[in-house]
Formats: structure tokens, C-alpha cells, sequence
């Protein structure tokens, strides 16, 4: 069997590494509730002596105990040491070390822990390709049947039933409209069904870092991101989403989790992927920008005469029209819409599109700042609405 030990020494020893260990998921345990169990530093490293290399904690594993013979050299077990600094893919980026000193001085972060969370990320040349061609892209005609499908409206009939008095909870809490609760999440991530597969880490990282024409926006994102898990007391590793680092149902970017996000539940997390969470969450989206419950969204317009073409909006603007000066312009909505400012929208694509756009079309596109989602939504959320109710 090997080496005769002193147990009792080794024994002894044994016992003041359990005792530590025990005490050390203890306490985990005590600050994570029912989730996975995490090291106590996971967000916040121990502070490392001047001088020092940053190494995680010994494992118990690696201590080698006396051996009886003087003359046998002790067994070297194998050690896992982290290299002090910075590593791998963004090692040698001036920003990624900026990015670092910022976050160590303006929010306290452990510098050790900063580095050796960054030396893990590999880039996520996906998330590269598909930040330069978003859907948003394309023309309205293309756009459109994206979202407005057989299977997309049927499932927003279907997640409504099956979480109706959650709906109609949030949509009286926040007043929102409950149609547009469901095409959110539909749009979104049809209905849970595709939540992202990137990295949330590391897609933001490598946006942040190797994308320059939005890098403020997605360094922004990863900031708030590491905030984001530090409150929430969880890995930053563990979050997936898009490959533009939105993430659960409703596809929160980091700065929209952290002030939109609410704990529906009540069960001490802020779950974007637990509908509990994620409903109520959107609704305070729209109730905090503004929706206005039993609103107009849209209505399609006829147009006539040169007066309409300087009133026309293809991107997201605030409302500032009356229906009046519409009119004037030789605007005519097609049906009512109950608001108090307007604007005309320009739909372009082979044939182009006018719809009358009120305040609460306004409230969508502050979600996603495009003509197009905004109008997809309106349009799932009527299909819907109309499908289950009949009206």
C-alpha cells in the first residue's frame, strides 16, 4: 500500500482541513439559498499580499503529509497555479487593462479576480459576424414575416393561456396591455423557446473590445454586466443570451436588467428566464416609459398630396403632431387612435407603408429603437389578441 504516514499527525491535519471546509460551505450555503454552491470569493478574491503571485486557494489535495522514511523524497502532486496578470485572447489590449483599472477604482472590484476572470474569455468571432447584420436590416417586407407566422401566433395564444393570471396581474399592477406582454416575449425569443446561445461574457467582451464602430455602447453593456452579477451573486460565466449579450425572455441588455428587472416571485433573484420574473419585468418596461393602458399603438394612413413627405418618419422619434396638422398634410388615418400626440411612419420597401404611430408605438420603440420591431410587435400583438379572442 505505499509509505507508512504518522497518522497521527496527518490525522490531526486532516481534521483542521475538513473543519475549514466545513465551515466554508457553511457559509456559502448560507448566502446562495438554493442555488448551486459557490466559493465564498468567486466575486470577490481574497486581497493578495504586494509582491505576490495571485494563485487560487490550495486545494486540500496537493499537501503532501510527513512520510515515515527521511530518506524518500516526498511524492510532488500535481498544482494548478494561475499566472499573475492578465492572459489569453485580450492580454495585450491596452483597453481591456483600462477597462479594468475602471472597474477596480469606480466600483471596487478585486483586480486579481478581474484578470482572472477576463484570462478565461476566448473571443466569440460569431457574435462578430452577427453584430454586422441584424434583421433590423432588412426591408419591411422581409422583416415582417419573420414574426408574423402561424407559429408565433399560436404560441402567444397558448403562452398566454397557460400563465393567464400572471398577465393579467402584471397588466393591472403596471397597466400595460397584456397582448403586448406576450408579443414582447414572442418577438423576442419566441416565447422562451430561443434564449441565445453565446456567452454572455464573453459575446459582450469581444464587442466591447474587437467591434470599434459600437465599442462605447457594448463596454458600457460589459460594465454594467459585471454589476449585474455581483448584485445578483452569481458567476459571470454562467449567463447566456444573444450574441449582443441580451439575455432571458424578454432579452435584457445588462443596463435594462439591472433598472428594469423585477423580483416577481418574490423568491430573491431577479430570473429573467422564470416567466414569474419575466413578464412582470417587461410590463415595468413599458409602465416606466411611459405605456398607457387602452392607448392607441398604430393605424395604417392614406396619404395624398407633397405636404405628408417632410412629416415622414422612418426611424423612432417621439410624437409630435395632432391628428390635425396630419390632416393638413393630407393624412388620413384608417381607423381611430386614441392619442394625444402623433407621427406619421414610413414602412420602405418596394411599395412603402404609412401608419399613424401614437404614443404608446413611441413606449415599443424604446425596447428596440427600430421602426420595424416596433411595428412587428404591434402587429403580433393584434394577431394574437385577435385569435384568442376573436376581436
Amino acid at each position: 500500500m505505499g509509505d507508512v504516514y504518522d497518522l497521527q499527525q496527518w490525522g490531526k491535519r486532516a481534521r483542521y482541513l475538513a473543519a475549514g471546509a466545513l465551515i466554508g460551505f457553511s457559509l456559502v450555503a448560507c448566502t446562495t439559498g438554493s442555488g448551486p454552491v459557490q466559493l465564498p470569493w468567486v466575486l470577490q478574491p481574497p486581497a493578495v499580499p504586494s509582491g505576490q503571485a495571485t494563485s487560487p486557494p490550495t486545494s486540500p489535495g496537493v499537501v503532501t503529509p510527513p512520510r515515515s522514511n527521511p530518506n524518500v523524497p516526498p511524492r510532488q502532486l500535481p498544482q494548478t497555479n494561475y499566472p499573475p496578470g492578465l492572459h489569453g485572447d485580450y492580454a495585450n489590449y491596452p483597453g481591456m487593462r483600462e477597462f479594468i483599472g475602471k472597474m477596480s477604482s469606480q466600483h471596487g472590484f478585486n483586480r486579481a479576480f478581474l484578470e482572472q476572470t477576463f484570462s478565461g474569455v476566448r473571443r466569440d468571432q460569431q457574435a462578430l459576424v452577427k453584430v454586422g447584420a441584424p434583421a433590423e436590416g432588412q426591408g419591411w417586407r422581409a422583416y415582417r414575416p419573420i414574426f408574423l407566422t402561424e407559429e408565433r401566433i399560436n404560441g402567444g395564444v397558448d403562452f398566454w393561456n397557460r400563465n393567464g393570471a400572471l398577465l393579467d396581474g402584471a397588466a393591472r399592477q403596471y397597466g400595460v396591455d397584456p397582448e403586448y406582454l406576450v408579443a414582447i416575449i414572442g418577438v423576442e425569443t419566441q416565447y422562451g423557446k430561443n434564449t441565445g446561445a453565446h456567452n454572455v461574457l464573453q459575446a459582450l467582451t469581444t464587442l466591447s473590445f474587437d467591434y470599434p464602430r459600437r465599442a462605447d455602447f457594448y463596454r458600457k453593456e460589459l460594465e454594467q454586466f459585471l454589476l449585474l452579477v455581483r448584485e445578483e451573486k452569481v458567476r459571470p460565466q454562467i449567463f447566456s443570451g444573444s450574441y449582443a449579450g441580451a439575455m432571458g425572455l424578454g432579452q435584457f441588455i445588462s443596463s435594462s436588467y439591472r433598472t428594469y428587472a423585477v423580483d416577481g416571485n418574490r423568491d430573491g433573484k431577479r430570473d429573467m428566464w422564470n416567466p414569474q420574473d419575466a413578464v412582470p419585468s417587461v410590463a415595468n418596461y413599458f409602465s416606466r416609459n411611459g405605456w398607457k393602458r387602452g392607448g392607441g399603438v398604430a393605424v395604417p394612413a392614406y396619404v395624398s398630396g407633397g405636404g405628408y413627405a417632410r412629416l415622414a418618419e422612418t426611424t423612432a422619434k417621439k410624437p409630435s403632431h395632432s391628428l390635425g396638422e396630419l390632416a393638413s398634410a393630407g393624412v388620413r388615418p384608417q381607423g381611430a387612435i386614441n392619442s394625444a400626440r402623433v407621427s406619421l411612419l414610413k414602412l420602405e420597401g418596394s411599395t412603402d407603408e404609412y401608419w399613424v404611430g401614437g404614443e404608446n408605438f413611441y413606449v415599443i420603440t424604446r425596447y428596440n429603437p427600430n421602426v420595424k420591431y416596433a411595428m412587428a410587435v404591434h402587429q403580433l400583438a393584434q394577431a394574437i389578441r385577435k385569435r384568442k379572442f376573436g376581436f
